[in-house]
């Protein structure tokens, strides 16, 4: 971690609104935690809302939550939680702040595997309560990621009378959680208002209220932070990095993070569906110049396999696996595909500069081996159409793909075909027997079994060559001077207030 030094702090204090800058839009349906669709969202649901079980801020770890404890049965296929009973939803239009029980916990499971954009837990069969505090979690089949998965924005707990009484359309523009913040306030793709919830059963927080602020634009964003209009920009990258570290009324704080950048293909698309054009497309980038241009400030450090070097399967000679870079070898593998000539392909992108910037090296050099590539940057919701519709060709993703230190959650999900066409396996990867592997390989409890498997796993998708995979990247929040009580987590989301014994509570001085 590399944190500048911050002015003294002094003894906390109450009181305060916190003004936080994101980089992408937030359309109206997006604070459902069903249909939140970036991290952009995630860091305001994660305020409002909360899951079972929690990440340690190191990512070692799951901490209870709503959960109190849990068993699992010895075939890993039930899951039963103790329920906290102290835990009240916010105040809302369609009940008064009421208790929250087993039922609630099951309804909010059901309701986000049956109808999350991204086909969340496909392993999942069902959630019921056993009686009021008790649930029982039944999976199809087993899988270490189960708990993993549960933090996820889309396992947050929902009242069922706000999502009946405002419609399935209407509730993200007036979520209720049971979080230590409350939304009053959303415009889509401007801002969004939180303040304080008074009847939150865990440590209350410092603020009174957060402000979250859509600024696409990268120069703005930095503007914003440099003037004091915002406090904490989330996502500062590039040169900007430097700014934030010259700047003495700025601190900056920087880690990794569980999270990958990548160019994917779609290998449904019939001149990606053959892996000599994917190979040639992967040798004819120079995957350490995209780093050295895009991440010179350390927001990210090469890597080329699709798992993060904070993942406890990565090790340096896996690297091997990945094409090297060869343009003359990519020009003749695109002749004997039958491409002489190259051909023109769409790559569609995000909106952050970084992504785009890589996009554009991309484009560079793939135009060296006569390949003509049109880049549509494009918003999260455009992306998440495009995958879901499966209209992309060549494709990144703002943020590329978070998880956690198992690989389970990156190659073990990108060969996963219950995943097909969501943000995990967009590339079209199906595979009967590979299927198998994935599932035998989570479910496993022998680590020494699980490193042979994922290595399988892993070495399959660098085979078929489902996508160009360049960076592990890493968390670089701007911050005013006078911010503190915040904890760099291995995740993207900045968590403004935490459960008892993480340290987060972000106060002003």
């Amino acid at each position: 971690m590399d944190t500048s030094a911050p002015v003294p702090a002094g003894e906390p204090v109450y009181g305060g609104t916190l003004r936080i800058a994101i980089n992408r839009s937030i359309n109206a349906k997006a604070l459902d935690p069903i249909f939140a669709d970036g991290t952009a969202c995630d860091q305001v649901v994660n305020q409002y809302g909360e899951t079972l079980v929690q990440l340690s801020p190191d990512g070692s770890e799951y901490l209870p939550c709503i959960a109190t404890d849990w068993t699992i049965s010895d075939d890993g296929m039930t899951y039963t939680f103790t329920i906290r009973d102290d835990v009240h939803f916010q105040v809302g239009e369609y009940q008064d702040g009421r208790l929250l029980t087993a039922e609630d916990v099951a309804y909010s499971l059901n309701r986000a595997h049956e109808k999350a954009w991204w086909n969340y837990i496909p392993y999942f069969e069902y959630a019921e309560a056993i009686d009021e505090h008790t649930v029982a979690c039944h999976l199809e089949y087993a899988n270490a990621l189960f708990l993993y998965d549960l933090t996820s924005p889309s396992g947050v707990m929902i009242p069922q009378e706000e999502v009946d009484g405002w419609g399935e359309e209407e509730f993200g523009s007036h979520p209720i959680g049971t979080g230590p913040f409350k939304v009053v306030e959303h415009v889509p793709d401007q801002y969004t208002k939180l303040e304080k919830n008074p009847n939150y059963w865990g440590v209350e927080p410092y603020l009174d209220g957060l402000t979250y602020y859509i600024i696409v634009d990268e120069a703005q964003n930095m503007n914003a932070l440099s003037t004091g209009e915002i406090d904490v920009s989330v996502n500062i990258a590039g040169d900007y990095i430097k700014q934030v570290k010259d700047n003495s009324n700025l601190v900056l704080a920087q880690g990794p993070q569980n999270r990958i950048a990548f160019c994917g293909y779609n290998m449904s698309d019939p001149i990606l569906s053959d892996k000599r054009v994917r190979d040639a497309i992967s040798m004819a980038v120079d995957r350490n110049q995209i780093v050295s241009a895009v991440y010179a400030n350390g927001d990210g450090i090469a890597c080329s396999l699709p798992i993060p070097v904070t993942c406890w399967l990565y090790d340096e000679s896996l690297e091997s696996l990945a094409p090297a870079y060869d343009p003359e070898g990519a020009k003749k593998l695109l002749e004997e595909a039958g491409y002489p000539n190259g051909f023109d392909i769409v790559l569609s992108v995000g909106q952050s500069d970084a992504y785009v910037r890589a996009a554009t090296i991309i484009q560079a050099m793939l135009s060296q081996i006569g390949v003509n590539v049109e880049i549509q940057s494009i918003t999260p919701t455009e992306m998440t159409d495009r995958l879901l519709n499966n209209t992309v060709q060549l494709f990144m993703r703002d943020g590329g793909q978070g998880g956690s230190t198992d690989p389970a959650s990156f190659v073990g999900n990108f060969l996963d075909s219950s995943k097909l066409h969501t943000n995990y396996n967009a590339w079209c990867y199906e595979d009967p027997e590979t299927d198998e592997l994935v599932r035998k390989a989570a479910a496993s409890t022998n680590q020494e079994e699980r490193i042979e498997m994922y290595q399988e796993l892993l070495k399959e998708a660098m085979d078929t060559d489902i996508g160009l995979f360049y960076a592990t990247l890493n968390t670089s929040w701007g911050m005013q001077n006078n911010v503190h009580g915040y904890v760099l987590e291995t995740g993207a989301v900045m968590r403004v207030c935490g459960l008892e014994g993480t340290g987060i509570n972000i106060w002003l001085s």
